[in-house]
């Protein structure tokens, strides 16, 4: 999963009043690095060559704007061994080796859960982060007129947040704090607030601590319901509080008052033929282009909620002609000419999100996608998988929407890595050559 360390760094550089590609550095006056970047462009028929300046400074790339010259500083810049080190992952034999290539530092980010079949567990908040210096706000436009805000080194895979083989038998991630990332004492610590780690729980994270809480031990079933839950926590964790859409007095609002009874009634599930659902669908996708300005003051007023359903109740009577809209009835899920309800809302356990169809409807482009089950047993591994679509991104191929169905279901089908049971089974058998 992606996580959110400060991997960027942002500083302004102090110019030469007359000479405009100079800046102050240690005292001294450095020239920036200037070279031309050429961009082809097509102009209809026509296709030219359009060249740019392009800046270096002792920090990195540097753009000049209206605001003043800024450069900017991050360590993805400075490895590209990335894809390396994931083809080491893959290889990796046993923890000792995947240790051994998590080691390399070069892959910027990502929260990485490592499990095998000798019950090795293990969690890391991966990241090339900086040392940096303590005494600055590394949260800000940063001074980029001395050494003093120059990194140059990396802390050691040794000094970010993470677990191995904790007591509690678990370890997870959900985009959200590092630093629960099991439970109880065996949690990392903050030990450097300049690597700048995110804090913030989320739905997903209190839903999954909820679901784990009464249980002494989690079976493979367990496990299963808890993958492929759909249902939100009692309490919501968005970035901002939206309590005031469930707070509205239907009385006090006649003209919104379906709408503000069917959220009222909503059990916090994402089930495709739910109406609750439906109706908190549609007044998600009225939030999200305001999210700025809920961000900066935390929460959602009651003024704003009511505009908010006002709105996302002219959307569904200008697109449906009604309210009462189930969560399939607006979101899909679609390949070719197949368009399937599709259930799933933003930040449950089994997630979805969606864009804007047609016709007013909205289809699925992220969330749960590829899902691959994996129980280890003595006589090797079971493993279970799903796709979104299907195993064919061919038109033609009757494998191109088979598992749609399946994927709204949440159904599985088995899988298997042995080569001769692939064989087998093979519908057709093909060399590339």
């Amino acid at each position: 999963t992606v996580n959110e360390p400060d991997k960027l760094d942002v500083y302004q550089l102090e110019m030469h009043a007359k000479n405009k590609n100079q800046y102050l550095f240690d005292g001294n006056w450095e020239s920036l690095e200037e070279k031309k970047a050429v961009f082809k462009v097509k102009l209809k028929l026509l296709k030219v060559n359009i060249s740019r300046p392009v800046y270096w400074s002792k920090y990195g790339p540097t753009i000049k704007t209206d605001r003043g010259t800024f450069s900017i500083r991050m360590p993805a810049q400075m490895d590209i061994r990335g894809l390396e080190q994931w083809y080491r992952f893959n290889k990796a034999r046993n923890f000792s080796e995947f240790k051994a290539a998590l080691e390399m530092r070069a892959i910027p980010g990502y929260n990485i859960v490592y499990a095998d079949k000798y019950d090795t567990i293990y969690y890391i908040s991966n990241g090339r982060i900086p040392v940096r210096n303590k005494g600055y706000n590394w949260k800000s436009t940063l001074p980029g007129n001395t050494s003093k805000t120059l990194w140059n080194e990396l802390h050691p895979i040794s000094a970010l947040p993470q677990v191995l083989q904790p007591t509690t038998g678990f370890v997870y991630n959900t985009n959200h704090s590092p630093f629960h990332s099991t439970e109880g004492k065996e949690n990392p610590v903050v030990t450097d607030i300049t690597m700048g780690y995110e804090t913030l729980e989320n739905n997903r994270s209190k839903r999954f601590e909820a679901l784990l809480q009464p249980l002494n031990k989690v079976s493979y079933e367990d496990f299963k319901r808890i993958k492929f839950d759909r249902q939100f926590p009692s309490t919501f964790y968005f970035p901002y509080n939206i309590d005031s859409l469930f707070l509205l007095d239907e009385t006090k609002y006649p003209d919104i008052a379906d709408l503000v009874v069917q959220l009222k009634n909503w059990d916090k599930k994402g089930d495709a033929t739910n109406i609750g659902a439906g109706t908190f669908f549609m007044v998600y996708h009225d939030i999200v282009p305001k999210r700025s300005k809920y961000m900066k003051q935390g929460f959602i007023s009651l003024e704003d909620a009511a505009e908010i359903l006002r709105s996302a109740k002219a959307t569904m009577l200008q697109q449906f002609s009604r309210t009462n809209l189930q969560l399939g009835d607006v979101q899909k899920l679609v390949r070719g000419n197949l368009a399937l309800p599709l259930p799933g809302l933003p930040d449950q356990l089994a997630p979805m999100y969606s864009i804007p169809y047609k016709d007013g409807l909205y289809k699925g482009n992220q969330g749960d996608a590829y899902i691959e089950l994996v129980k280890f047993t003595k006589d090797g591994p079971i493993i279970e998988s799903l796709n979104v679509y299907g195993a064919s991104a061919r038109k033609d191929s009757p494998h191109y929407t088979d598992q749609m169905q399946m994927f709204v279901e949440q159904k599985t089908k088995p899988m298997t890595l042995n080569k001769e049971l692939v064989y087998q089974q093979a519908v057709k058998k093909y060399h590339p050559l």
